[in-house]
């Protein structure tokens, strides 16, 4: 009987815990957010402390005569203060600035999980089409060395010979085109593992089809607790209300405190020692936020911010909704396809084949219907390995949504 199992040789076999592991250290994206979260961290000991003291010195050109002596420079150091306050929200502000960097970090892992699994997913899809594809070229080069000689013997039609040559034409043309395709997938891969393009990856290992069970509801509700795109837009609303306080306490008075020494000469008087003419001065400086529209617009300012990254936050958790019944459908539709491939449609295309394949042992002078039952079995495969495939992938878009794995689902007693 010539029919082919779909099967494939692994050698030296690369697994996706592997890869994931490797990228985890080498992906530049992530390299990239955790540089960034940690420069962020090194913004607080710069917001919480005190502005920088300031030296003065002053010449004069032309000495001023005083009782005790003509005053020639002047030198002091004063030191600014920020409302009490200010500089602790500076530091909350940000906190929260501190958070959503280490949320994006944790996005940028969870892209690269989920780009590499779909590209990985991709590869096996590749894979196993060019198996089968094969296979079938092999059956159709049989089929063909059956039909030319039946054509010599006048047993087969002149068309049952260009139909097969067509047909391997054209699985000639798929096995190039899927190769092609593999290279472009190999290239995503090497791009998110930081490796030259052309290098090679090997057998991959299709992951067994784990089937999502968590109701569309509770998914939805894990989206909405666990995306970090959710999480990052909280952040940024807890961001801008911390500005909105920060805000009002730039509008308070801020204090200078300052010292000063002048040099005064010793010609008036010249039995007193120098360090008695010379004077020191402390002085105590003050703010006045005069002009009440500026005060004003700088806090309507972070009012309207708070106000739109609220509604970002709408918008992402609206999205996402939105995103999640999409998602979800297609994965079930995939689901429901594998089923219908497996238990219907494909043992139904193999018992043609088996009955189409007697053809030879008759004195039927026509291979076109074993030839078109035999295509017919082939697409069938190919789609099924094409719908769990997608299966795969539209579970891995669905991590996407949830932030991360998806969670399993409840027992009746944790309900």
């Amino acid at each position: 009987m010539l029919l082919w199992c779909v099967t494939a040789i692994a050698t030296d076999q690369v697994t996706l815990p592997e890869l994931l592991r490797l990228g985890i250290d080498r992906n530049p994206a992530i390299d990239a957010a955790r540089n960034e979260w940690a420069a962020t961290i090194e913004q607080l000991p710069q917001v919480t402390a005190l502005p920088d003291p300031m030296i003065r010195f002053d010449y004069f050109l032309e000495n001023v005569e005083t009782r005790i002596g003509p005053q020639e420079y002047r030198y002091g150091l004063s030191q600014a203060f920020p409302y009490p306050g200010t500089l602790a929200q500076e530091g909350a502000v940000v906190e929260q600035a501190v958070r959503i960097k280490h949320t994006q970090y944790d996005r940028a892992i969870r892209d690269f999980i989920v780009d590499l699994k779909l590209s990985y997913h991709e590869i096996t899809y590749l894979r196993g089409a060019m198996v089968i594809t094969a296979q079938n070229q092999d059956l159709l080069n049989h089929i063909l060395k059956i039909t030319n000689a039946r054509y010599a013997e006048g047993k087969a039609k002149l068309n049952d010979v260009l139909k097969a040559q067509s047909q391997l034409a054209q699985l000639s043309y798929d096995v190039i085109l899927l190769r092609e395709l593999e290279q472009v997938e190999t290239a995503k891969i090497n791009a998110l593992l930081d490796l030259p393009t052309a290098t090679p990856l090997g057998e991959a290992a299709l992951p067994p089809l784990e089937v999502v069970s968590l109701p569309i509801d509770e998914i939805e509700a894990a989206a909405l607790s666990g995306r970090q795109e959710i999480e990052i837009a909280a952040g940024n609303v807890g961001k801008t209300k911390e500005e909105i306080r920060l805000a009002a306490l730039q509008n308070r008075p801020k204090f200078t405190v300052s010292t000063m020494r002048i040099a005064t000469g010793d010609a008036a008087m010249p039995n007193v020692g120098d360090s008695g003419n010379d004077a020191w001065l402390v002085g105590v400086g003050l703010s006045l936020p005069l002009w009440r529209e500026k005060n004003r617009s700088r806090v309507r300012q972070a009012e309207l911010i708070h106000e739109a990254a609220l509604s970002s936050q709408r918008v992402v958790e609206n999205q996402t909704r939105a995103a999640v019944r999409s998602v979800y459908f297609r994965l079930e539709n995939a689901r429901r396809l594998i089923e219908l491939y497996e238990k219907s449609l494909i043992p139904q295309a193999e018992q043609a084949m088996k009955i189409a394949e007697q053809w030879h042992d008759s004195d039927v002078k026509d291979s076109s219907g074993f030839l078109e039952n035999q295509g017919v079995w082939l697409n069938f495969n190919l789609a099924r390995l094409r719908a769990a495939t997608d299966y795969q992938q539209y579970k891995t878009r669905l991590e996407r949504l949830v932030g991360g794995r998806i969670p399993a689902a409840k027992t009746e007693d944790e309900r």
